[in-house]
C-alpha cells in the first residue's frame, strides 16, 4: 500500500483548483489560476509539482481570492508556505505522555470527577487521553486503551456504535490533523502517525479529501449509549493552555437529552 502524503503547498493548490466550484464546475484549469493570482502558468505548475519554493504573500493572498478559499483553507495555504510563525519551526519533539501526566494534579483529577456525569479528558497536542473522568471513559469504550482520539476511530469498532454521527465526525478529525500538521510543518511525529493510519482504507479516504478544519464549526456531538442503545448529545467545549512549550487540551463535553436534531460535527 502507498504511502500517504504529509500536507504540502502544490498538493493542496492542485486540490483546490481542480474542485467543482458554482463558477468553475468542471475546475480552474493553470492558465485560469495563473490569471487570478497574476502569475504565469509555468509557475503554477512549478508549485503544484513541488519544485518552487517561497511564494511571497501578495501572489497566496491572490491565490486565496481566485480560489475562493475559507478562512481555514487561506490559514493552512500560508501555513503550508511557511509564511506564518508557528511554536514548532524549531523544537519537533513533542512531550511524552509520562511528561503531560505530571502536569495533572490531584486538585484536577477531583475536579473532572466531580464533573461527572459530563465528559471530561485532558488531552495533549496530537489527541492522546492523559487522563479523563468516568464519562468520558464509558461514552468512548475502548478509547483509554487505544490512548489516541484519531487511531481510535479507525481502530476500534465501537467507535461507529457509539457515534451517532461517525462520518462526520471522524472527517472533522481527520482534518484538524491535517490542519495540525501543516502548523507544525509536518513533524517527525506527525509523520509517524500518518504512516501508521494509512493501513486504515478509511483513513486513507478522508485523508484524499484534503480537508482542513482548526476547531468544531458546531458544538453538539450526538452519541449513542454502548450498553443501552439510547441516544443523547454533548455540548463540546475544547480548552487549550500552554504548559512550559506545550498545549494541554481540555475536552468538557457537556451532556444534554438527544435532541433529535442531527447536525454535521
Amino acid at each position: 500500500m502507498d504511502p500517504l502524503s504529509p500536507p504540502n503547498l502544490g498538493d493542496f493548490i492542485r486540490a483546490r483548483r481542480t474542485r467543482s466550484t458554482p463558477s468553475h464546475p468542471g475546475g480552474m484549469t493553470r492558465q485560469q489560476l495563473a490569471s487570478g493570482s497574476f502569475a504565469s502558468m509555468s509557475y503554477i505548475a512549478q508549485l503544484e509539482s513541488g519544485s518552487k519554493d517561497g511564494p511571497s504573500p501578495e501572489f497566496l493572498e491572490a491565490t486565496a481570492t481566485a480560489l475562493t478559499l475559507d478562512s481555514a483553507d487561506q490559514r493552512h495555504l500560508f501555513n503550508l508556505a511557511r509564511q506564518t510563525p508557528t511554536e514548532r519551526e524549531v523544537t519537533t519533539t513533542p512531550w511524552t505522555i509520562a511528561d503531560y501526566r505530571t502536569l495533572i494534579t490531584p486538585d484536577m483529577k477531583t475536579a473532572i470527577a466531580a464533573l461527572n456525569p459530563h465528559l471530561v479528558a485532558y488531552l495533549d497536542e496530537r489527541w492522546n487521553v492523559i487522563d479523563c473522568n468516568s464519562a468520558y471513559d464509558k461514552a468512548f469504550p475502548g478509547l483509554v486503551d487505544e490512548g489516541n482520539v484519531l487511531r481510535w476511530f479507525f481502530s476500534t469498532p465501537a467507535s461507529m456504535k457509539v457515534m451517532v454521527e461517525w462520518e462526520a465526525e471522524a472527517a472533522l478529525t481527520v482534518s484538524w490533523f491535517r490542519a495540525l500538521m501543516g502548523r507544525y510543518y509536518n513533524p517527525d511525529w506527525a509523520v509517524e502517525t500518518l504512516e501508521e493510519l494509512s493501513e486504515f482504507p478509511r483513513f486513507r479516504e478522508l485523508w484524499s479529501r484534503e480537508e482542513v478544519r482548526f476547531g468544531r464549526h458546531q458544538p453538539f456531538m450526538h452519541l449513542r449509549d454502548a450498553e443501552t442503545g439510547e441516544r443523547y448529545s454533548v455540548h463540546v467545549q475544547v480548552h487549550a493552555e500552554m504548559r512550559g512549550k506545550y498545549p494541554l487540551q481540555m475536552y468538557l463535553g457537556v451532556r444534554l437529552p438527544a435532541s433529535g436534531t442531527s447536525g454535521a460535527s
